[in-house]
């Protein structure tokens, strides 16, 4: 009676928790003010570098993140024109995005660059000024006169008589990647065998990873194709904003099918266990409840939700099943015996059973990834949650009929006993597992690549293959960032590189780079291009003045003019489109494209100049935490070990760890068979096998007079992890996958073996309790 009674005011005092759970959720639903984050790589851990280095990358990332690229590809000029119109006007309305500009108005910037002049030089008319080669220099200046298709102009010929900035021009166009490429209207628009394409981009209002704004900028994308459907136009879009909208969808998909699928399957399992719905109506309330309360705790904690741990939470919380199957089964041996006597027995067995599994997500809650530790603390939560609300409705409950599903099943508990009676068979068994399962982890192979994470759509994959190729080349996320103390020394040190990677260039190490520095060098070297100038004999002057028929005076009037010229400076650069390599006056970045050697880029790193390779970074972080993740895999084991054998004692710690580390051997051991790359995600799935292969351990060591029922029920407890982790392996997303893998395996070994492998102790007899006393 008192426990019933102390059972009554513990779940009164739960119902008051419950609610106010819920009204709280409610109240900041209703004022929006709750967050859910879908950036799948908010999972990852901060890289803990140089503060300015990661200030950098993520400047970097936002100016690529921010963006949508759109490339459009028409049949004739006119249906471009239109094209590009409509979707200017449209995206302007929409103030879904900023205002379109063009990306640079190109007659604006020549002539700009023409009036700063004075300084700027072609190498080739550098090298012949610093050699003092001075018939040379006026040679070119004739060839170049002369050449057919040149434009020169009375007032050219005035204002630089030796046509320097034409050949400047020249060398600045031979930086752009695709010849091909014009600046038209200020969009890069392309003439090829291919077509006629053009680039506009669009420059993002909000996160990429706002849910909502996403939405709304797929309704644009919709309707801006369906537009040019009518113009006869064919665009082609990508951006983070098109993969992260496919990764909400197919997260929000994933968590339908997860729910639906674990729904029905559970359905089947209830109906085939007890022959009655009710174990899924119960289960859902405690499923329902665990939810709940997980995540008001989970969003009180971190002050957002990932998507990702709702996809995982849903699954984790889901083993509760485990318990209640088991006492649902225990109970109905017992129809006359009330159901909190029938608990009272089993409640250690329930309780250390609960505790082993939140002990895998108390290790899992240690490591450094963000999203790791909000799914332990979303599962730990919503465990104990469920956990403590089947305690409380079950044993109010009649008690079902499982007989049926306990003969039909009893097959189990025959081949339990067969191998139980038998110990060197027994023996024999577990040693050829661990010699073949060991041995095949040697061929183990790991894949820490983090590009791996994202979830991609194989048209999305497509498209940004098609616009990269198109306009942008296959540019690499490697590039260097350059720091100088004044921006004068930032200007040198920029030189110095590209003076470097072009050495690199010719040696076939990398392909191309793109600076700042190469189309504005620095004011020093343009002051000694002047100089250079100035310093040209008046003799060789007027000769080449005289040879090109030109004034004489007007040819000396510009050498002695040049000291009053304006030289070019950074603010001339605002509307390039190279503008944003200019992070600050003291920074700079220099991108490089398709980097073939990567040690000798990453030798001309000193104090001022330091590489960066983001993806290459991460994914070595990645692999980092993997190696430490399995470390602390070991640990889990081993404390779980002493945990065990503090309650249990000694003689119960190899019958209680075996079967579940010969799972995650065997685990392991088939990926290996198969091919199967490891992850992270592999090894994190593994915590989750401890908790859940050591349950039906204990069950088994303390059920040893219930051993039908209790196969029965660890048989519904297994199938029903099977059938929430056997969807997650069929996950687009390969992190989600490799986690459902691995703990769909798992789970299978660890009943198997629990099942064969685990003794049982005579000691813990449940029937007698159950007796009526004499």
């Amino acid at each position: 009676m008192r426990f019933s009674n102390w059972q009554n005011k513990f779940t009164a005092l739960w119902l008051i928790v419950l609610s106010v759970v819920s009204i709280a959720l409610g109240m900041a639903w209703f004022n929006k003010d709750i967050r859910i984050q879908t950036n799948i790589f908010a999972l990852l851990p901060a890289t803990h570098q140089d503060a300015n280095l990661e200030r950098a990358q993520q400047y970097v990332s936002q100016q690529l993140n921010d963006k949508v690229f759109v490339v459009l590809d028409a049949k004739n000029e006119q249906q471009l024109e239109q094209a590009t119109q409509a979707l200017k006007s449209t995206a302007d309305q929409s103030q879904l995005f900023q205002l379109v500009k063009p990306q640079l108005d190109n007659e604006e910037f020549a002539r700009v660059l023409y009036q700063h002049k004075a300084g700027l030089l072609a190498k080739n008319d550098r090298q012949l000024l610093e050699q003092k080669d001075y018939q040379s220099l006026t040679e070119q200046g004739m060839l170049q006169l002369m050449s057919p298709g040149m434009p020169i102009t009375a007032t050219l010929l005035q204002q630089d008589p030796l046509l320097l900035f034409p050949r400047y021009a020249m060398g600045l166009s031979a930086l752009q990647n695709n010849a091909d490429i014009s600046l038209e209207h200020g969009y890069a628009t392309l003439r090829d065998d291919q077509g006629l394409s053009r680039l506009v981009v669009l420059a993002l209002n909000n996160s990429p990873y706002n849910i909502e704004y996403q939405e709304q900028t797929a309704d644009f994308i919709q309707q801006m194709n369906q537009q040019f459907g009518q113009l006869q136009v064919t665009p082609h879009w990508t951006g983070t904003l098109l993969f992260a909208q496919f990764g909400t969808h197919s997260a929000q998909e994933e968590i339908s099918t997860i729910g639906v699928g674990s729904t029905l399957g559970i359905l089947l399992l209830v109906w085939f266990g007890f022959r009655s719905i009710r174990p899924m109506l119960t289960e859902m309330v405690a499923v329902g409840t665990g939810s709940l309360v997980a995540f008001a705790v989970t969003y009180w904690v971190f002050g957002e939700i990932h998507l990702m741990t709702l996809v995982f939470g849903a699954s984790l919380i889901g083993v509760c099943v485990d318990f209640s199957f088991y006492f649902m089964a225990m109970q109905s041996q017992h129809r006359q015996v009330d159901g909190f006597s029938v608990l009272k027995p089993l409640l250690p067995s329930l309780f250390v059973g609960l505790m082993t599994t939140l002990l895998a997500y108390v290790v899992l809650s240690f490591t450094p990834f963000p999203g790791f530790r909000q799914i332990a603390v979303f599962s730990m939560v919503g465990l104990t949650a469920a956990w403590i609300t089947s305690i409380l409705l079950l044993p109010r409950l009649p008690a079902l009929n499982a007989e049926p599903a306990i003969k039909t099943l009893s097959f189990i508990g025959q081949a339990r006993r067969y191998m139980q009676a038998r110990h060197t068979l027994r023996y024999v068994f577990i040693a050829s597992i661990i010699l073949l399962t060991g041995s095949s982890l040697f061929f183990l192979k790991s894949n820490d690549d983090i590009r791996n994470l994202q979830s991609m759509d194989a048209q999305l994959k497509q498209e940004d293959m098609y616009v990269r190729t198109r306009f942008m080349q296959q540019q690499s996320s490697e590039y260097f960032v350059v720091q100088g103390k004044t921006p004068a020394q930032l200007a040198q040190n920029e030189q110095q590189l590209l003076l470097q990677l072009e050495a690199l260039q010719k040696d076939g190490k990398l392909d191309s780079v793109q600076a700042l520095g190469q189309w504005l060098p620095p004011l020093q070297h343009q002051k000694q291009n002047v100089a250079l100038l100035q310093s040209i004999p008046q003799k060789n002057l007027i000769e080449y003045a005289q040879a090109m028929q030109l004034n004489v005076p007007e040819v000396l009037a510009w050498q002695s003019n040049l000291a009053h010229q304006p030289l070019l400076t950074e603010s001339i650069f605002k509307g390039h489109p190279l503008a944003f390599l200019q992070m600050s006056p003291t920074e700079r970045l220099v991108m490089l494209q398709n980097v073939h050697d990567v040690q000798a880029v990453q030798h001309l790193e000193n104090s001022n100049v330091q590489l960066l390779r983001p993806v290459n970074q991460l994914s070595e972080l990645f692999k980092q935490h993997r190696q430490h993740a399995q470390w602390l895999l070991l640990s889990a084991l081993v404390i779980l070990a002493i945990g065990l054998g503090l309650l249990y004692g000694k003689e119960s710690i190899l019958a209680l760890v075996l079967p579940v580390s010969m799972a995650l051997m065997t685990t392991f051991a088939i990926q290996a068979w198969f091919g199967v790359e490891i992850n992270l995600f592999s090894i994190m799935g593994t915590f989750l096998i401890i908790g859940i292969g050591v349950d039906y351990a204990i069950f088994y060591r303390h059920g040893h007079d219930h051993p039908q029922v209790v196969s029965m029920a660890l048989f519904l407890c297994m199938m029903s992890t099977l059938f929430g982790f056997g969807l997650l392996s069929f996950s687009h997303t390969h992190a989600i996958h490799s986690f459902g893998l691995t703990v769909l395996l798992g789970v299978i070994f660890s009943f198997i073996y629990a099942t064969l492998f685990t003794s049982a102790d005579e000691k813990h007899v449940v029937v007698q309790r159950y007796q009526p006393k004499s």
